[in-house]
């Protein structure tokens, strides 16, 4: 009975803005656990009150819209639940599976040492990292800017996926069986071809498939 009960919610992010200024913040249990605690329910709820909105996202995460003054405070109540804030704006973000609830942790260490040199480097426009611990890529890693796809001590790269509208469609395979010592620097060279040679915003999928001929691609 509730299926189609109320299809237009009454605090959307635009509608709650026409009346103050709101700030939305992705939350999630962290970038592989994809599981969250009763505890930490209760804490998004309270910070969001009667106010705000809750929202949940294809991007593993659930949105937060909460007044642009709180979001200090709000950050760090939320950190202080065990909940990681994605950073905002034009960055390189990070996505990943959930290693089968964590049976297959192979690729987990490099997906971290990847984060921590890679998230919250400056873009053109904002950039979708996905890794996918295993060849099943059940997460759809090749539907974003740059999949990693894990197989046995190495990774397929996938680059200029066009994620949504009637064009959507996968990446491209860009590397095959890339050594775990060499992923890193390779995405770090990836992202420096699109900061020296992007257009002004340009999406990252538009500047691959302008630009793949290109003989700086050959590496």
């Amino acid at each position: 009975m509730n299926a189609f009960c109320k299809n237009i919610p009454d605090k959307t992010f635009e509608k709650l803005n026409h009346n103050g200024e709101f700030t939305r913040l992705a939350v999630s249990p962290g970038i592989i656990n994809k599981h969250y605690t009763p505890a930490q329910f209760q804490a998004m709820a309270k910070v969001v009150g009667e106010i705000g909105a809750i929202k949940y996202s294809t991007s593993y995460s659930i949105l937060l819209s909460i007044p642009t003054v709180d979001v200090a405070d709000t950050t760090k109540e939320l950190q202080d639940a065990g909940l990681y804030v994605a950073k905002q704006g034009p960055i390189v973000v990070m996505k990943a599976c959930d290693f089968c609830d964590g049976d297959k942790m192979e690729a987990a260490p490099i997906t971290e040492q990847l984060f921590h040199s890679l998230e919250g480097i400056l873009v053109p426009t904002r950039l979708r990292l996905n890794v996918n611990g295993c060849a099943s890529a059940c997460y759809n890693a090749v539907y974003d800017d740059i999949g990693l796809v894990y197989q046995k001590d190495s990774f397929d790269v996938y680059l200029g996926a066009v994620p949504m509208g009637a064009n959507a469609q996968a990446g491209t395979l860009f590397a095959k069986r890339v050594a775990v010592d060499s992923i890193e620097s390779l995405l770090h060279e990836i992202i420096r071809l699109y900061n020296e040679h992007a257009r002004p915003n340009e999406p990252f999928y538009k500047f691959y498939r302008r630009t793949n001929s290109a003989e700086y691609w050959k590496m």
